[in-house]
């Protein structure tokens, strides 16, 4: 069996055992029969079968409007989410990634923050301190954009948009007076923008230029597709 197939086994759980299914295994068993069935009839990858029956129901309203849970303090992202920790801090949410780390000190790290994992890896999530719940994990498909992912996330968590942290650790972003931070400023920047900001925990300044109008751009298409989905019947 894949990691891709065993990390969906235990999202079906996941949202069966949120819906109060009484069989939940034979309910998994149900659902990755039915992705089985779906790539064979239209010739999809099993991994994109597995994700469209996944999503069918996730998005089904009775689950959305269980979906609600405290919002985590900070996310611990793996290895190989570091493009995700950096949007979830563009949307204003802490989330702690380091480059290579191993699944061992993932897992020490989440615990004595402590920390909401997010994870690619359906292994990870077999562990027994996630798989029985004793600490706080979420699995994301590996064949996901970072968009998507980021997607998915606001949705498991019901978040919204809010102000910005520090994209480079996840700090609280404090707004500098220009005139103290003259010495920082490239001199281009200095004449053509007002506004600037330091982080609270790595010092580095920041301000709005082209890029982060990008990323508002997306993240503001984000926030709208979740209240559209809120909202929908």
């Amino acid at each position: 069996m894949s990691r891709i197939q065993r990390g969906y086994e235990d999202r079906f759980r996941a949202l069966l055992r949120r819906a109060r299914a009484r069989q939940l295994e034979r309910g998994v068993q149900w659902l990755v029969a039915k992705a089985q069935r779906l790539s064979a009839s239209d010739g999809m990858l099993l991994a994109d079968a597995l994700a469209q029956v996944c999503e069918h129901l996730a998005t089904r309203k009775p689950l959305r409007q269980s979906a609600s849970q405290p919002t985590p303090a900070l996310f611990l992202c793996d290895a190989g989410l570091g493009g995700l920790a950096r949007w979830l801090r563009a949307a204003g949410y802490d989330a702690a990634w380091q480059p290579d780390i191993a699944d061992d000190e993932l897992l020490r790290q989440a615990r004595a923050l402590p920390a909401t994992v997010l994870t690619t890896d359906g292994m990870l999530m077999e562990r027994r301190l996630l798989r029985d719940r004793i600490m706080p994990a979420f699995w994301l498909p590996p064949t996901l954009s970072i968009p998507e992912q980021l997607a998915l996330v606001f949705r498991e968590f019901g978040l919204t948009v809010r102000g910005p942290r520090c994209m480079s650790c996840g700090g609280e972003l404090r707004r500098g007076s220009k005139e103290s931070l003259h010495e920082r400023i490239p001199p281009r920047t200095y004449h053509w923008l007002d506004e600037f900001f330091v982080c609270s925990r790595c010092d580095k300044l920041f301000w709005h230029g082209t890029h982060w109008n990008r990323i508002v751009k997306t993240l503001t298409a984000l926030n709208r597709d979740r209240s559209r989905g809120a909202g929908g019947a």
